[in-house]
């Protein structure tokens, strides 16, 4: 079984192509990482994935039931306490409120944001908060695949870690499969069980590397190590962190 095949996804925007024949298999419950230097698509990738956007070729077959999606910038509603973002999308599927207020609690405790919270509106929230409102929303329809692209791109190092460990913990209780956009090799290796490289002259997927140890049992030594040993000895990621401005992605 899959929960997502992409299967010779290609896309263009203006005559410039940007993904070209991407093919990738996601089981359910593992959660991949896709990395690549800056224009190379993965952004838009997530997205067409995630129905978005249409693929100018190839096919999209999903295997989840349902799936939620978390962007690099909350999307909060500013006229929406924390609870009422949160519960938004049970409101647009027409579930009562009564199993609203249930589900919207859980989920504000899957991601550890204080009850006394959750009647706040977005401008009262830290940035840190508001990503974990973004997070619970994205958890209140419990999904079973979620999309993450580069959520914790703009969070301090000591916030990224800790909503790091979050995915971690709700990934391992919700039992989700993910697709995890990052240009941040230290957090693909912390979050993910495969890394997927994307190539830099938009010709595909470079390649793919399993990561050792279990999601939540990779410390800060081992994930250095991988790191140190991914970027210095394996040809696959000597090109992720090189950047093109003139793509669009």
């Amino acid at each position: 079984m899959t929960a997502l095949v992409l299967d010779g996804i290609s896309h263009a925007y203006f005559g410039r192509t940007v993904l070209d024949r991407i093919t990738l298999r996601i089981l359910p419950g593992e959660l991949v990482a896709l990395v690549g230097p800056s224009g190379c698509g993965k952004s838009t990738l997530v997205h067409i994935a995630g129905g978005l956007i249409e693929p100018q070729r190839g096919r999209l077959t999903q295997g989840y039931r349902r799936h939620g999606m978390i962007f690099q910038e909350p999307r909060l509603l500013p006229w929406a306490t924390a609870r009422g973002n949160i519960s938004y999308p049970l409101r647009v599927a027409g579930v009562d409120r009564t199993t609203r207020h249930d589900l919207t609690r859980r989920a504000a405790d899957l991601v550890s944001l204080d009850r006394k919270d959750l009647d706040k509106y977005p401008v009262e929230l830290s940035g840190g908060m508001r990503q974990r409102v973004a997070i619970a929303r994205a958890l209140v329809v419990e999904p079973d695949f979620v999309f993450f692209d580069e959520p914790f791109t703009s969070l301090d190092v000591a916030l990224k870690r800790q909503m790091q460990d979050l995915v971690i913990e709700a990934a391992t209780q919700s039992r989700f499969a993910g697709l995890f956009v990052t240009h941040d090799l230290a957090e693909a290796v912390r979050i993910s069980d495969r890394i997927v490289v994307m190539d830099e002259r938009v010709r595909g997927i470079s390649g793919e590397r399993i990561v050792s140890l279990e999601r939540g049992a990779r410390d800060d030594a081992a994930v250095f190590a991988a790191v140190q040993t991914y970027l210095k000895e394996d040809p696959l990621f000597s090109h992720i962190h090189d950047t093109d401005e003139r793509r669009i992605a």
